[in-house]
């Protein structure tokens, strides 16, 4: 029921929030290191809100449609590794944005600028995408395809079953309960709050020293900080089911649906932060929307005179026959 109704419905407005993101933060205007890992991070977005609408969504209505059922299976080893690699970015990028935002805040000026460039920011993102491809490389050989019978279809279908690996104890400890815990919960968690402490005190003094002084940069930072805030906020169940099943042995089916809800709700909701205090962001989109609707009137007005142009040129040609073979503005120097 979670999975079901309330996925589909977070995930189509976070689509869109998405979408208006990478679009934003891929402007030259736009152009700035924190801006580069906060368009590569909507795209991850992007890729997660999909993946998990394959995996969560389509995985709870196979049961009820054999169509379903085969795709699934088809495209789940594929899919699987691939949502997994896009919440790796998407934690790995939240981290480097929070690390290039603190050495713009804490760290000398001479230093920040040549570190916070984008190019620095780039070839980051690129290790980024590389050393989270390479971590989740052994999901691929997780899961395997075969073909069975489906009872209640009475037809032959697909379905997946884990391999040898999967099914291995010393791979599920070793990766699942102690890497995956460290490298994707508690590691990022607990860096991502003495940065984000560690930014707002530094903020608050400089605040104090220059309590007048308004920095172009300052709703940038707030935007990151407000950013880490809800990371850190939605992966808290994560962490909670990973801890209860490493520590206790506790498998709790609805909050592992919940946490996965939370993944989604971290992918969707950057845009809120972004319009509503990413002042440049904000000013940004507005200017690119205020030129759709300028080109979208442009482009009415045109077809509506060119429509009427038509029909006085079809009427001169209804009255006058003779000179139906003239061209338009012939025509009008003809009548007068």
């Amino acid at each position: 029921m979670v999975i079901g109704v309330l996925m589909p419905l977070i995930g189509v407005f976070g689509l869109i929030g998405d979408i208006l993101s990478a679009f934003v933060y891929s402007r030259r205007s736009m152009a700035s290191s924190l801006n580069r890992y906060l368009c590569a991070l909507a795209f991850s977005d992007i890729t997660i809100i999909l993946t998990a609408f394959f995996l969560f969504f389509l995985e709870s209505m196979r049961k009820r449609s054999a169509i379903m059922s085969k795709y699934f299976a088809l495209f789940a080893p594929f899919m699987f590794p691939l949502g997994l690699t896009a919440q790796t970015l998407s934690v790995f990028l939240t981290v480097a944005a929070a690390v290039d935002c603190v050495v713009l805040v804490v760290m000398p000026k001479k230093f920040s600028e040549k570190f916070c460039t984008t190019s620095t920011a780039q070839w980051i993102i690129g290790a980024i995408i590389i050393l989270a491809s390479l971590f989740n490389s052994p999901h691929l050989f997780e899961i395997y395809v075969i073909t069975c019978w489906s009872v209640p279809y009475s037809q032959p279908t697909y379905d997946v079953c884990p391999t040898d690996l999967r099914q291995s104890p010393e791979y599920l400890t070793f990766y699942y309960a102690y890497l995956y815990t460290i490298v994707m919960a508690v590691g990022p968690v607990a860096l991502l709050i003495a940065i984000n402490t560690t930014i707002v005190i530094m903020m608050k003094r400089q605040k104090k020293k220059n309590p007048d002084g308004e920095d172009s940069s300052d709703s940038d930072v707030t935007t990151l900080v407000l950013v880490v805030f809800l990371f850190i906020s939605c992966n808290v169940l994560p962490l909670a089911v990973n801890i209860m099943e490493l520590f206790a042995g506790i498998v709790n089916a609805y909050l592992i649906d919940l946490s996965n809800i939370m993944v989604v709700v971290n992918s969707s909701c950057n845009f809120i932060i972004y319009y509503a205090f990413g002042s440049q962001f904000r000013r940004t989109l507005q200017e690119y929307y205020s030129q759709w609707r300028s080109q979208k009137r442009t482009v009415k007005l045109k077809a509506t005179t060119e429509g009427e142009r038509h029909i006085v040129q079809r009427r001169i040609r209804a009255t006058f026959p003779g000179v139906a073979r003239l061209s338009g503005m012939e025509c009008q120097e003809y009548l007068i």
